[in-house]
């Protein structure tokens, strides 16, 4: 694990160098979760390819995707941009992404925000490297109630851009709808930095990011597809969650 605090991030390396700093699927593009009797798992990875201990956390998050295709798990990377500046540039990374994990930090009542971490349902904090714990927390999670029913569908689409249509619980009202798109599969040549000489695979990472005020019942995304790709290499998970990064308490996924 890598811990560090963004202020001191460069003095630190400088001094010390190398730190240890959902699923229901129909065909037909359309995607609907609605049993209120089984619980969901929205694990978040944070992670970067700067940094040497997130590819054991990028296999784990793949493991996981495979282990659980068949239940209410959903799996996201969220590459983070303070490792940038420290001799290689992550392709996917995003600044958003790292106030994403600073606001949880703040919540959790965390010193500092490290890679790799995984929280899942917004609730709890974990090393995204943990195996042990991870599953054991995602199988806590499949045993509860959802609170809330999500559900979602492809209104239209082409090679650049899908439009998705949602409809939301009404008692999430003034809650966040969180759209991702996620590449299911990636990969890079890493040429400098901790990793540097390594191929990285990655799996479902978030190429495109959006939170909407939930006003009402029913809403609709655009989405434009990262050039070069097509949107069969993509999925769109979605959830809702307590505004200010609270608690996730529902979750949908569609696959094209």
């Amino acid at each position: 694990m890598k811990k560090v605090t963004l202020s001191i991030l460069i003095l630190t390396i400088a001094l010390f160098g190398c730190l240890s700093f959902t699923k229901d699927k129909k065909e037909n593009r359309e995607t609907i979760n609605t049993d209120g009797n089984k619980g969901f798992a929205v694990v978040e990875l944070y992670t970067s390819e700067g940094c040497s201990s997130c590819p054991s956390a990028d296999k784990l998050l793949k493991e996981i995707r495979e282990e659980y295709k068949n239940q209410k798990v959903y799996v996201l990377a969220y590459h983070v941009d303070y490792w940038n500046r420290l001799g290689w540039k992550d392709v996917f990374s995003d600044h958003r992404f790292s106030e994403r994990q600073s606001a949880y930090a703040n919540n959790f009542k965390n010193s500092s925000v490290y890679t790799p971490q995984a929280i899942v349902n917004g609730k709890e904090q974990m090393v995204g490297s943990a195996s042990g714990e991870l599953k054991g927390v995602i199988k806590k999670h499949l045993g509860k109630n959802e609170s809330l029913a999500l559900e979602g569908s492809v209104k239209s689409s082409s090679d650049k851009q899908v439009e998705l249509m949602y409809k939301i619980d009404p008692k999430a009202k003034n809650q966040d709808l969180v759209v991702n798109l996620v590449q299911k599969n990636a990969s890079t040549n890493v040429k400098a930095g901790e990793n540097g000489g390594r191929i990285l695979e990655h799996a479902n990472v978030v190429r495109y990011y959006t939170v909407v005020n939930i006003k009402d019942d029913s809403t609709s995304v655009k989405i434009d597809l990262p050039n070069g790709l097509g949107k069969e290499d993509f999925d769109v998970i979605a959830f809702v969650q307590e505004k200010n990064k609270g608690e996730i308490l529902a979750a949908n996924e569609i696959v094209f």
